[in-house]
């Protein structure tokens, strides 16, 4: 059999607009290559069956074959694009679009740029790429450190106080690196969270702030305990007693806040669902966190890492059903 080995070689010459793209990976075996490259980087190719880390790449069939035992593997396995069917170009350009744009993209637009003939591919794409990005390993926030909660979905004139977690309504949790002035200065970190328990707030410091942090927040009473249990340097504001306003006393996480919102209302209508919610926060995050990026390349770049290191997980998953033969609830 003949063939040739498979050359682990990182590509750095990602392009950098729209028209660079679509020069570069304007056919399947353009895009193959630089995945190739991308996905065996850095431990090279690994045989699912053997172990081994010999393979033939075989042109006529787009398969790698191992070496030692002559399992045949696609290309696309164990990344996003596990089990398409659909060009290499077309996920390629998704890629590029769900990176380019400050404010995201819908599905149905997503479906109009690439030509798809159904609105679910395009959704399904959309909550595969979010997952990938929402699976990284964050290093903690440190330094100054802003922390409150919103409400998304929830909000109903004449019906005052905080309203209920339901399918419509979420309640998510944020925090933000800042200057000593206030001034965002850094990363964000968001999660859709049960209750503004202090138990939950413990669980969210524990999970994306560093031990030590100088903490800023309002003074809810769920605040205090666990911001001193863990070691934090803590300096609540009453806000009913201070002479601004709470977007005043916290201005960098209710300026992400605001951006989120019309985000959600904008991008998606307001139409996003709490099961849904915290893949769209993985994107905000993956998106805002990156901002002072000068190169949309390199946005497609880190995209790209993230989509070949684990498989996406399948339809009846992000819908929430069981397993695939549940059949989706009507009130989904």
């Amino acid at each position: 059999m003949t063939g040739a080995t498979i050359p682990y070689l990182r590509d750095d010459s990602l392009p950098g607009t729209l028209a660079e793209f679509v020069q570069k990976f304007s056919d399947d075996e353009r895009c193959a290559a630089v995945l190739r490259r991308w996905k065996y980087a850095e431990q090279g190719f690994e045989c699912p069956r053997c172990g081994g880390h010999e393979a033939w790449y075989l042109p006529s069939r787009k398969l790698d074959e191992c070496r030692g035992c002559h399992k045949q593997v696609s290309l696309t396995a164990g990344s996003v694009m596990h089990g398409t069917r659909k060009p290499l170009r077309l996920w390629f350009l998704a890629m590029y679009l769900f990176v380019s744009s400050k404010r995201g993209i819908s599905a149905l637009e997503l479906q109009r740029e690439l030509g798809l003939a159904k609105y679910q591919t395009a959704w399904t794409w959309l909550h595969k790429l979010r997952d990938a990005v929402g699976m990284r390993a964050p290093s903690p926030l440190e330094g100054h450190v802003e922390l409150d909660e919103t409400w998304e979905g929830g909000l109903r004139r004449g019906k005052p106080g905080r309203p209920k977690v339901g399918d419509r309504s979420a309640l998510v949790m944020g925090a933000v690196e800042v200057t000593p002035q206030h001034a965002c200065s850094g990363r964000v970190r968001l999660a859709s969270v049960d209750s503004g328990s202090g138990q939950t707030f413990r669980d969210f410091l524990e999970e994306h702030v560093k031990a030590g942090t100088v903490l800023f927040t309002d003074d809810w009473r769920s605040y205090p305990t666990p911001a001193k249990d863990l070691g934090h340097d803590h300096r609540p504001t009453n806000i009913s007693k201070s002479e601004e306003d709470a977007h005043e006393v916290l201005p960098a996480i209710h300026r992400v806040f605001s951006l989120l919102h019309r985000v959600l209302l904008g991008t998606y209508q307001g139409g996003v669902r709490r099961k849904h919610l915290p893949r769209y926060l993985a994107e905000f995050e993956f998106r805002f966190n990156r901002r002072a990026s000068k190169r949309r390349g390199l946005l497609f770049q880190r995209l790209l890492t993230c989509a070949t290191r684990r498989a996406p997980p399948y339809f009846w998953e992000i819908v929430g059903r069981e397993d695939a033969r549940t059949p989706l609830p009507l009130a989904a």
